[in-house]
């Protein structure tokens, strides 16, 4: 498949599954890029390693949507057959696009996706007043009899596209989730721009960011905070449940716990829990059925003036 249809492919679905800040108000940023030069549209990947359960692949600047997806179609087929598969992509541009899209496609191969993505400095680490890592979120894609188990969370308490999202309706963020270049906390997107975003849970959140940005950025050879420069990285593992035990009785026991967790009692003003990823591809499913999506009227004007370049 094309470049351009992957990163197309990665906005709608984030689009369908409602992860606006990560659909289709990324593109003009993506076309941004491009026209700069930061975003290869030229340079191939390159397999650097290619072992039985493990796949290393050079991303040459192009945006992280591509070597993920690519890297998927390979990786999937090892870890049917071996096991497990573990791929590292250095070297990446732009940001790693909706992860949960990869988590759910690999879920529904019926393997476990653990991802790691690091990106472009916006958190702040607890105790500082700049900013040093990425949005860095952990990704979980787990088979289940139905809609997969999808847990696809930032470090922090909000992403760097609830930013672009507020500053394109002109309207304030939630105070205690972002500071200024000076250290103070704002509510201004654009003023949060030049400062950061906070971590969530504290030093908890610090602590899961770090990681991230080693396990990404570290050992694929790819940036790491301000220390260490090049392009992003992604490190992602594929597991067989076939290793421990039969498929359809780790999705029993999966299945159970989802019921289990649906029937619990609930707090006064809550209809329904959700386990994570069900909102999200149940709408998905109910916006595909519906055959459209809803677009804010000033991202639909600048998505026209791209058409029209």
């Amino acid at each position: 498949m094309k470049d351009s249809r992957l990163i197309t492919k990665n906005l709608i679905d984030a689009e369908l599954s409602g992860k606006k800040t990560h659909g289709l108000i990324r593109l003009p940023e993506i076309r941004k890029q491009v026209v700069m030069g930061v975003v290869s549209t030229g340079n191939n990947l390159k397999i650097l390693k290619n072992k039985q359960t493990s796949l290393f692949i050079e991303a040459n600047h192009k945006p992280a949507y591509i070597p993920i997806y690519k890297s998927l179609e390979i990786a999937v087929k090892k870890a049917k057959k071996f096991g497990m598969c573990v791929v590292g992509i250095r070297n990446s541009e732009y940001g790693s696009g909706y992860i949960g899209s990869y988590a759910r496609q690999a879920a529904l191969s019926n393997l476990i996706f653990i991802g790691f993505n690091n990106s472009p400095g916006v958190l702040v680490p607890y105790g500082t007043k700049k900013a040093l890592w990425g949005t860095n979120p952990i990704t979980v894609g787990i088979p289940a009899k139905g809609m997969p188990v999808v847990l696809d969370m930032a470090s922090t308490i909000i992403t760097w596209g609830d930013l672009i999202i507020a500053r394109q309706i002109g309207k304030p963020i939630e105070k205690g989730v972002a500071i200024d270049d000076k250290g103070d906390v704002t509510t201004d997107p654009i003023k949060a721009m030049g400062g950061g975003l906070l971590p969530i849970g504290e030093h908890k959140g610090s602590g899961l960011a770090f990681i991230i940005e080693l396990i990404a950025g570290a050992l694929t050879g790819s940036r790491v905070g301000k220390a260490v420069s090049g392009g992003w990285g992604t490190t992602y593992i594929l597991l067989n449940p076939k290793v421990f035990r039969p498929l359809e009785e780790f999705k029993r026991d999966v299945r159970k716990a989802i019921e289990e967790l649906k029937s619990a009692p609930k707090k006064h003003g809550i209809s329904e829990i959700y386990y994570p990823g069900e909102k999200s591809q149940k709408l998905r499913i109910d916006n595909i059925d519906e055959g459209s999506i809803d677009i804010d009227e000033a991202l639909f004007r600048d998505l026209e003036a791209i058409i029209q370049l």
